[in-house]
């Protein structure tokens, strides 16, 4: 039986083929990351963040205009590379075997496409630890403290999530303020408000959000008031089970991905290769830098479930 002479010309075809799986399944992603985070477009390998400590509030003038020195709080995120190979057989091609490669490549698409998720979901369960915020806290902690005031904030619980709970952090955001005393506004649109759990508490937020009646049939006071974002992989091995409340309807939010370079699919097709030569594979790599940092705490709640609700 003849098979298939492997030359340049059929490599680039090849790589064609794999090429548009891959970005087509690539494209297809779910992304959750772009619900949650406020995207940054990254030029370099870091980017730093100038948040600033307070800004003055707007009101009716009067004689005495108040001015406030803006004071910049540095924070610097550095970019990660995400990168993996895909190796296939000279012989896979000679035998006219590489459609079964197809579904490879759309796999390996989707699988760039998850790692902002999957990163997203690694920093998360940092979340109480060491994914740090602005102030050097982590992001959820109960000792934030405003720049250069004495006193000490929290957005960090530790009890399971339950309608009373959630309520106790809809109004931890709600009466959010800066370090001038001045409201935040969180809240504002319950669009872009997210409970984000692990699956195992998929039906508790949706019975605390999506409800318009109470299991006792009273009206639900916190129908609508949050999107429910259910992430594979929050939960961590113990028995905690973590849960968030994001309000990511600001011009600033509580999570960042930062942007620095898109995921592509680059290709080794040179005959003359090592790999070739020694071994007989032909290589493609998916390649993409990017970062998950954190945004402003004073825009999130975290629980750690720690607790019994």
């Amino acid at each position: 039986m003849k098979g298939v002479v492997v030359s340049s010309s059929v490599l680039r075809d090849i790589d064609v083929g794999f090429q548009t799986q891959f970005n087509r399944a690539l494209g297809r992603v779910p992304f959750f990351y772009k619900k949650l985070c406020m995207r940054v477009n990254s030029t370099g390998s870091e980017n730093i963040y100038a948040w600033m400590a307070s800004l003055p509030a707007i009101g009716e003038k009067t004689a005495e205009i108040i001015r406030t020195r803006l004071q910049v709080l540095g924070h610097s995120v550095v970019n990660k590379e995400f990168t993996g190979i895909v190796q296939v057989p000279r012989t896979a091609i000679e035998d006219d075997q590489i459609g079964v490669f197809g579904p490879i490549a759309a796999m390996w698409g989707q699988r760039a496409g998850q790692s902002p998720d999957l990163e997203l979901i690694s920093q998360l369960s940092l979340g109480f630890t060491t994914f740090k915020s602005y102030d050097g806290k982590a992001l959820f902690a109960d000792d934030h403290k405003a720049y250069k005031r004495p006193a000490v904030w929290s957005n960090k619980g530790t009890k399971k999530l339950s309608a009373a709970n959630f309520q106790i952090a809809y109004a931890s955001l709600r009466e959010r303020r800066d370090a001038g005393n001045v409201p935040l506004f969180t809240l504002l649109d319950p669009s872009k408000v997210f409970l984000v759990v692990c699956s195992d508490d998929e039906a508790t937020a949706d019975s605390i959000v999506k409800m318009a009646k109470t299991a006792a049939g009273a009206d639900n006071p916190n129908f609508n008031k949050a999107q429910v974002v259910v992430l594979p992989g929050l939960q961590p091995a113990s028995a905690d089970r973590p849960w968030f409340l994001l309000d990511c309807g600001n011009e600033i939010g509580p999570l960042v991905f930062q942007d620095r370079v898109m995921f592509e699919l680059t290709a080794n097709l040179d005959l003359k290769s090592d790999k070739v030569f020694t071994e007989d594979l032909f290589e493609w790599k998916a390649r993409g830098r990017f970062a998950i940092a954190a945004g402003m705490p004073e825009f999130g709640y975290g629980s750690t479930g720690a607790d019994a609700a």
